[in-house]
């Protein structure tokens, strides 16, 4: 039965003007075009708006609010502040929970980077730590995890072994020498290494004596610290050196370095002032935006200055007026907000909604659903569009389905050809195929995977076209040289059929319904779970009708026998658990199976 999508209605005011609205059109047999039905009215709209933005426009005067900018600059600057202490904090953080994880201490001892690896990635990962590394007391590099620039989140590079550059580092001498300060004994720095500019907190690792046995150095490069800090600024941050080099800018041009001599100045005067420079005189331009920018020092936790942080804000210029202009244009303003709302929101709806109609049908289309009808609601292009989808639909459905058909088809034509070539009973295609939908089905799978079970299952045998007639029809036991031929069927059905896109779910059981739970199948030595359950239900299914059917070398075993042999190759051929399963399943079944 075909089912019409009518999407829910409310009973809001807006929805009563847009359906009369709707009335008077079909009413005076009305035909506008969604185009007209947009511009006539907005085009008096916005006739209305010009007129009033150009009267403002002549009342209205520009003034420089400079004094809020600056607040605006200044707020801006504590906040980075802020930001670089909460980055630190968290990078400590990060340091503390892999220095305290259980068996880092023994791995560092034990020279284990694997260990180290294994125990630390975690936390670098969920603390967004892209550089981790672990010294001994001598300063050898026993792990060093690296992010990959450019990579996933949890991709990481490492290397072990070789001598640390980093223990030259005055704050990683501080650590292996066990020092501390008011601060403690974690030390941070800024360096530059050939692997790029970062920012680092390290410390050092204690065993559970009490005695230092190693060191680890967490980094994160300046080019993520600043990104981070822009992002709770909102503002462009620049990160400068004691020199005054830049480090790195979130802003998009070339920024100058600072003078050397502003750098002393900043540092010197950081309790009681900041130094603003303005972007004309830093050059510091882009799309026609000019920046200023406000300095001040780049500092940790132990208020050593590493160098200094700029943060940068477009200037701006606020327009601002006498009262009277300000009440007209809000009183302006609130009218024409008015009807635009009530006007633009009922016209929105009356065109919109059976275009969400066809937007929402047609994702279900799109998810399968070809019995999906709208229901026309107007008289314009839309309602045709609407009428024309309806019959799209209807022949997609028709066409899918004849094709399926013709699929399925042939499909059924390949194995009556495969069998009457091959030497297997007559029927056991159709037969195990049969017998496996119904398996799969009291097992509990979804329609939707049983429609690839059949296929598969009417195509198990499909790669056996490319086995020669001596060994495929030959009367006797094959030898070794045939048997490897032979087993080279299921990789021939996966090469056969892996390009045909409507077959690659149905893939599972030509491939894999000769493996073996052992690990002793073919082709591929799959094991256990390993191999598709759609292949472990069909194995069992497929060993059942050869055993209970006659052959030309062997009469067919009663169900009582075939039960005992298949239940012997549990665990070995067999997935167990599937076997038992199947055994409650063929019970049901059993007066219908022929002996």
């Amino acid at each position: 039965m075909k089912r019409e999508y009518i999407p829910e209605r409310s009973g809001s005011i807006n929805n009563f003007l847009g359906d009369k609205l709707q009335a008077v059109f079909d009413h005076l047999k009305i035909r506008l075009s969604i185009r007209s039905k947009i511009t006539i009215p907005y085009l008096i709209l916005a006739m209305l708006v010009a007129f009033a933005a150009i009267v403002t426009a002549y009342k209205v005067m520009l003034e420089n609010i400079d004094t809020r900018f600056n607040n605006q600059l200044y707020e801006a600057r504590l906040i980075a502040s802020r930001q670089m202490v909460n980055e630190e904090q968290q990078m400590l953080e990060a340091l503390r929970l892999i220095a305290n994880t259980t068996g880092i201490s023994q791995a560092i001892v034990g020279q284990d980077p694997t260990t180290l690896r294994s125990l630390s990635v975690r936390i670098a990962i969920n603390n967004q730590v892209e550089f981790v590394q672990f010294l001994d007391m001598q300063g050898q590099i026993i792990l060093s995890l690296q992010h990959k620039s450019g990579g996933l989140l949890e991709e990481y590079g490492s290397s072990t072994g070789g001598e640390a550059i980093q223990r030259d580092w005055p704050f990683v001498q501080a650590a292996l020498e066990g020092k501390s300060d008011a601060y403690g004994n974690k030390f941070s720095g800024y360096a530059t290494a050939p692997w790029g500019d970062y920012f680092y907190i390290d410390g050092p690792v204690l065993d559970d004596s009490g005695s230092q046995i190693g060191v680890i150095i967490i980094g994160k490069s300046v080019e993520t610290l600043a990104l981070q800090i822009r992002t709770k600024t909102l503002g462009q941050v620049t990160l400068y050196d004691l020199s005054g080099n830049t480090i790195y800018s979130t802003l998009p041009v070339s920024v100058a370095a600072l003078p050397e001599a502003d750098v002393k100045t900043i540092l010197a005067n950081q309790e009681t002032s900041s130094l603003r420079r303005n972007g004309g005189d830093r050059k510091m331009q882009f799309e026609g935006l000019t920046y200023s920018e406000l300095l001040g020092p780049w500092q940790i936790r132990s208020r050593d200055d590493l160098g200094v942080m700029g943060v940068a804000l477009a200037q701006n210029k606020l327009v601002s007026a006498s009262l009277p202009i300000r009440v007209a244009i809000i009183t302006l303003a609130s009218l024409s907000l008015f009807f635009i709302i009530i006007v633009g929101t009922n016209l929105a709806k009356l065109i919109t909604t059976p275009i969400i109609d066809l937007v929402s049908a047609s994702k279900q289309v799109a998810s399968g659903n070809l019995e999906i009808k709208v229901e026309p609601r107007s008289n314009d292009e839309i309602s045709l569009l609407g009428t024309n989808f309806n019959q799209m639909v209807t022949s997609l459905d028709k066409s899918h389905k004849d094709l399926l058909g013709a699929y399925d088809s042939t499909l059924l034509g390949w194995c009556k050809a495969l069998e009457l070539r091959d030497n297997e009973t007559e029927g056991h295609t159709l037969r195990v195929t049969e017998l496996t939908v119904d398996l799969a089905r009291a097992y509990g799978l979804g329609e939707d995977e049983i429609i690839y079970i059949r296929r598969g299952a009417l195509l198990h045998d499909i790669g056996k076209v490319g086995i020669p007639d001596g060994i495929l029809r030959k009367p006797g036991p094959l030898n070794e040289e045939e048997w490897k031929i032979m087993r080279q069927h299921p990789q021939m059905a996966y090469d056969m059929l892996k390009s045909i896109e409507y077959l690659k779910p149905a893939l599972d059981i030509p491939y894999s319904h000769h493996e073996h739970w052992d690990g002793s199948g073919y082709p591929n030595d799959l094991k256990g779970k390993e191999i598709p359950l759609a292949a472990r239900l069909f194995s069992i299914v497929d060993s059942w009708d050869a055993l209970t059917s006659n052959r030309p070398y062997r009469k067919a075993m009663s169900v009582l026998e075939t039960q005992k042999t298949i239940s012997s190759e549990k665990g070995t051929k067999f997935d167990p658990e599937l076997v038992d399963f199947f055994m409650m399943f063929i019970s049901e079944k059993a007066a219908s199976i022929q002996p």
